[in-house]
């Protein structure tokens, strides 16, 4: 099926990293219509009938946003789904990528979670909502490349961060999270506070390196299991805090708020596919992708934007 390649989400995050190298794409936000509603997934892309589908469109937050809302997250992600792949299906679209989420993984303490694991344990109960719709998505997907022999696959990147996130610093993910408030610690001269002890480990992502993959994977013959997307095996929060603070020239206290949500203590994923995969690939260190952001970050702020939002809205956010 010829046509042009369709983006959902896409003035998300991911999308406006996508955006950068395919600006010929068409790319849905939730102003050209709900797709929680069937009927208008169903509209939208049968007027559009696109050739591939990069679908990131979904309900996202941080780890406070997730506990408070995990029902909340499950419903609406699973209707975002269930309606963009059975419109896609209808039309006749064999080329679609779809993202899942490190929180639908099980995880171990004893060793870095892989690409089998996926549905054989539960996530985490914090983020159970989000995850379990992300399941539902993968066994979607594999489901319809089975019956169809069609390119439908999965990427599940560690959380994603660079210029244009959400940087609220009560429902943006960690990294925007930080950011502000590292900013506000050195503008106000108040502390710079982290939620937690520190000792989480986490793994990130820049999203330029993703938006190039997701490109990528939609265009390649694959089969439909997810490919983990992991530069590294992971930080502390505490050690991803002091980075940020010497990037910005914050010399003040750190402080760790042990009444603040942080979530699993370890959680790390590592692919078992993605050297195969993409033997190409080279991923932005994490000190350069923290320096690429805080500068979108300051200059953005230092001219008064407004660079910080509360909202859920209909795009992706590992």
């Amino acid at each position: 099926m010829t046509g042009p390649l369709l983006v959902t989400g896409g003035t998300g995050l991911l999308g406006l990293a996508i955006r950068k190298i395919r600006p010929d794409a068409i790319f849905l936000s939730r102003a050209d219509g709900d797709l929680r509603d069937r009927s208008v997934a169903q509209r939208l892309i049968e007027d559009i009938r696109p050739g591939q589908i990069l679908h990131l469109a979904g309900v996202v937050g941080g780890v406070k946003a997730n506990a408070a809302n995990n029902s909340r997250f499950f419903e609406e992600n699973t209707l975002i789904n269930t309606a963009v792949l059975s419109a896609a299906r209808s039309v006749g679209v064999q080329r679609l990528v779809s993202f899942l989420s490190s929180c639908a993984f099980p995880l171990f303490p004893d060793r870095a979670t892989t690409e089998k694991d996926l549905q054989t344990a539960l996530p985490y109960a914090g983020n159970a909502g989000y995850g379990y719709a992300k399941r539902m998505l993968d066994l979607h997907i594999r489901l319809v490349a089975k019956e169809t022999g069609w390119q439908w696959t999965t990427l599940t990147p560690v959380t994603f961060y660079g210029p244009q996130d959400s940087f609220d610093p009560e429902s943006g993910h960690v990294v925007g999270s930080l950011i502000t408030r590292c900013w506000a610690a050195k503008t106000t001269r108040v502390p710079f506070v982290v939620w937690g002890s520190g000792r989480a480990v986490r793994q990130f992502v820049f999203v330029d390196d993703v938006a190039r993959i997701a490109v990528e994977a939609v265009q390649r013959n694959s089969d439909s299991l997810t490919t983990i997307i992991a530069p590294d095996s992971g930080i502390t929060i505490q050690t991803l805090a002091e980075t940020i603070a010497s990037i910005m020239g914050y010399a003040g206290p750190i402080v760790f708020d042990t009444t603040q949500p942080e979530g699993v203590l370890i959680k790390r994923l590592r692919s078992m596919t993605f050297p195969e995969r993409f033997p190409d690939c080279r991923f932005t260190s994490l000190r350069d992708g923290l320096e690429s952001t805080v500068r979108w970050f300051t200059d953005h702020a230092s001219s008064g934007e407004r660079v910080s939002s509360g909202s859920f809205p209909l795009c992706h956010q590992s």
